[in-house]
């Protein structure tokens, strides 16, 4: 079963969410693609490449990188995370122009169908992930049935921003 928070939240906020995490856990951050089979960490959820900001990560505890199961898309040319499979919480950011701020989230599963049966993640893996859910929920400001960043906030209510679902 997957669960997931939904937010917006400036780059901004997504740094200091990402800090109260470090601060609770030993993670690294993978980039969702990667030009190998090996599972790209990156230092931040607001990692910039080429003055492009990536918005699709996956954060990962440190001791569980090595179970990270990465797929090839041959028409592509890259290799991404198998979210379903791996011990990760889907992190995607927010794109925010100075205009809309598009909503993100953070997502994972406990297990998923193999081949004749449901396989369960490890018990481990499943506390630690609603404990990162749990940190986002606490961290952010509650938004109808979504939550939002302290300064997406402000943003929000000094210049009449868009949130974009």
């Amino acid at each position: 079963m997957g669960r997931q928070v939904n937010f917006w939240a400036v780059p901004d906020d997504l740094e200091d969410l990402e800090a109260a995490i470090r601060r609770r856990h030993e993670i690294e951050v993978v980039h969702s693609r990667s030009p190998s089979a090996e599972p790209r960490i990156v230092d931040s959820v607001t990692f910039t490449e080429d003055q492009h900001r990536w918005l699709s990560y996956c954060l990962v505890r440190t001791e569980d990188v090595s179970q990270i199961l990465m797929r090839h898309v041959p028409a592509q040319g890259y290799w991404v995370v198998d979210t379903l499979r791996s011990p990760v919480v889907e992190f995607d950011g927010c794109f925010f122009d100075q205009r809309i701020l598009r909503r993100g989230r953070v997502y994972y599963t406990d297990g998923y169908y193999g081949d004749d049966a449901w396989v369960r993640k490890p018990e481990a893996f499943s506390t630690w992930a609603a404990s990162v859910l749990a940190l986002t929920r606490r961290r952010l400001l509650r938004h109808e049935t979504n939550y939002l960043g302290k300064r997406a906030a402000a943003w929000l209510e000094e210049n009449g921003g868009e949130l974009v679902g």
